[in-house]
């Protein structure tokens, strides 16, 4: 189980890894547009007050903060946008490899060698494991010769097991699903694309 989770570990490194890059090159360039942006709208607001400084009353002043204001919006705007098609671009890639991998024998075996792990540590107790429609042909291996009832969960679509002992109100949430938005949802900090 152990080399496995490593297995897991390296895997998602060199995944995000890949995806560091992609970030960072991205990410510089939308800073530096969002740069240039507000640069130019600073320029072009003092242009215009130097020009014609006698004439800029509190209207012209107040037009020239909206102005400053909006492009910095819209450069917030830009970066959010490529944040977003950062993101959705590196789970994409994510959500493939997970894919390729459920395709695998090392698939099948983490998810007994987990179900395995929970029903040594409660040998005495029934419990229940929650899977994805796709992992159907996996429920005879999970039961554990009858210690688990094995159900297709609506919830579960990447893949991986839910395990539930109802008795003890424990539930031990082994699902991709679980673990693909969590990545997604700490990415952006992790990344550096948060603002």
């Amino acid at each position: 189980m152990k080399n496995e989770t490593e297995k897991l570990d390296r895997f998602k490194k060199a995944v995000f890894s890949d995806a560091q890059k992609q970030v960072d090159n991205i990410t510089a360039d939308a800073e530096n547009i969002r740069n240039e942006q507000i640069k130019q709208a600073q320029y072009e607001t003092e242009s215009y007050v130097k020009t014609h400084l006698s004439e800029i009353d509190k209207n012209a002043q107040a037009a020239a903060v909206r102005e400053i204001s909006s492009k910095s919006l819209e450069s917030k705007r830009n970066i959010l946008c490529h944040r977003e098609e950062i993101i959705d671009k590196v789970f994409s890639n994510v959500r493939k490899k997970l894919d390729a991998y459920k395709l695998t024998g090392a698939y099948s075996q983490l998810l007994y060698d987990r179900a395995k792990r929970c029903a040594d540590s409660y040998p005495n107790e029934r419990g229940k494991i929650l899977i994805s429609l796709s992992d159907r042909p996996l429920a005879d291996k999970l039961s554990m010769g009858g210690i688990f009832t094995v159900e297709v969960s609506d919830s579960i679509e990447i893949g991986g097991i839910m395990i539930v002992f109802e008795e003890r109100n424990l539930a031990f949430d082994y699902t991709f699903d679980y673990a693909f938005s969590t990545e997604r949802e700490s990415f952006a900090a992790r990344a550096g694309l948060s603002l």
